[in-house]
């Protein structure tokens, strides 16, 4: 027997803490036992010496066979879930247009961008043909991005609702379908088009921080205050049963604010807060390498979550069995122009494309881009070697493309920043009121 290379043995807020981030699960333990496991070099120790945790530490795979290959497992688990035949995600952007103009957006505003008449036919083309060739298909998950999503709502998105769930009654397929907007045009028609036709999709909104830091990066000509519309909207849609997901975009500079947003919602019940609603916090990127504010932002998620909010954060991933779209083979991004992309978090510049959709509803994909991409994992050994290698595997396939083989860590070999995302995986779990923690001590058995 021994130990699995995934246990991480720390000492978290005056508690003993023992995580295996292959099989996220955590044990808290007493000073003595702390003691025991820190000390030993062999698991034969702990056998002699504390039996019933000996065999405690075995069931929940603490402590492994030593035939057991847990990178090896890892892999192919990963691999079943990219290369699964039974789910497709489509991303669609109906127009790269926007109606706001914020400083650190990535996508380039193309105005009067829309999808022309025959592009959506020949979306049209393509659900009608994945639908009718792929047999095995279980669920769909039908995402709509942009740009801003709902410019052109009625005239584009409600076509391909329409044509999507359709073909999902037809052959029996489950379905979501989710928008990522900026929340501002949420409006009666389009919770009322929902409602009518029996579909609840999902929306994360973004925020830019609270009232004044939001209104000062997110504005145009007519609108000076949007953090109060949003805000409006979002309550709308929550108090009509679609699940919001508010990210909220923080920096050095608006993160002391944060809090006071919670004090926008807490005027709902605490069921709809549990069900419709969770918040997200994403660092704007162009403002990693600012000051350090990772104590900031850890107390301002606890008291979200102290005040009953669902909180996410980029720490929480699980890359193993909830990894990125672009790693699956089964998900596409469609552009207004019929120009297709793998990866939402990159310029859709026609120059990055990866493949197009032809007249008869097919995915063209261009220089074999997609075997590239789905074998592009795994190259980089270094991480085999990583506690949180179960967590973060190595980063997605768009950063393994950028990296093009050569050494690299999403975490830049840093301890504490590795460490870290170890703390917050415990500290999720603690506060996870669906998870019991076991607590061991000398006498347990």
């Amino acid at each position: 027997m021994k130990f699995s290379q995934f246990n991480s043995l720390i000492e978290y807020r005056e508690q003993y803490v023992l995580f295996n981030s292959y099989h996220n699960k955590v044990i808290l333990l007493d000073p003595n036992l702390h003691l025991l496991l820190k000390s030993s070099t062999d698991v034969d120790d702990i056998e002699n010496l504390h039996p019933s945790l000996f065999y405690y530490l075995i069931r929940h795979k603490f402590i492994i066979d030593n035939s057991v290959n847990e990178v090896e497992d890892i892999i192919d688990l990963r691999t079943s879930i990219d290369e699964n035949t039974k789910e497709f995600i489509l991303f669609i952007n109906p127009t790269m247009n926007c109606n706001f103009n914020c400083w650190y957006c990535y996508e380039k505003k193309i105005k009067n961008s829309k999808i022309d008449p025959f592009t959506l036919i020949k979306i049209e083309k393509y659900l009608n043909n994945l639908f009718n060739e792929n047999p095995s298909l279980k669920s769909f998950s039908l995402s709509f991005f942009g740009g801003e999503p709902l410019l052109f709502f009625k005239k584009n998105v409600v076509p391909l609702i329409d044509n999507f769930i359709f073909n999902c009654n037809s052959f029996g397929v489950l379905h979501n379908i989710n928008f990522t907007t900026n929340g501002f045009l949420v409006n009666d028609f389009l919770i009322d088009y929902f409602l009518k036709n029996n579909i609840f999709p999902s929306f994360q909104i973004t925020l830019d921080g609270f009232k004044n830091d939001h209104n000062i990066t997110r504005y145009n000509k007519t609108v000076k205050d949007s953090y109060s519309k949003i805000i409006e909207n979002i309550k709308n849609l929550i108090k009509n049963h679609f699940l919001v997901r508010v990210r909220i975009n923080y920096t050095e500079k608006n993160i002391s604010n944060l809090c006071k947003i919670a004090n926008d919602f807490n005027n709902l019940s605490p069921d709809v807060k549990d069900k419709y609603l969770v918040f997200d916090f994403q660092r704007v990127w162009q403002n990693e390498d600012g000051l350090n504010i990772d104590e900031i932002l850890h107390k301002t998620i606890l008291q979200f979550k102290e005040e009953g909010f669902n909180v996410n954060h980029k720490n929480n991933m699980n890359n193993l069995i909830d990894p990125c779209y672009a790693d699956k083979r089964n998900s596409l991004i469609i552009n207004y122009n019929g120009d297709i992309y793998k990866c939402t978090a990159r310029d859709f510049n026609p120059a990055n494309r990866e493949g197009f959709i032809d007249e008869n509803g097919y995915i063209i994909w261009i220089n074999e881009f997609l075997e590239k991409r789905m074998h592009i994992k795994f190259k980089n050994k270094t991480c085999f070697s990583c506690k949180i290698f179960p967590i973060c595997i190595g980063g997605c396939s768009q950063q393994a493309l950028e990296n093009n083989g050569n050494d690299y860590c999403i975490y830049f070999k840093d301890e504490t920043k590795i460490m870290n995302v170890v703390r917050y995986k415990i500290e999720n779990l603690l506060y996870n009121k669906d998870v019991k923690i076991p607590t061991l001590n000398e006498n347990s058995s």
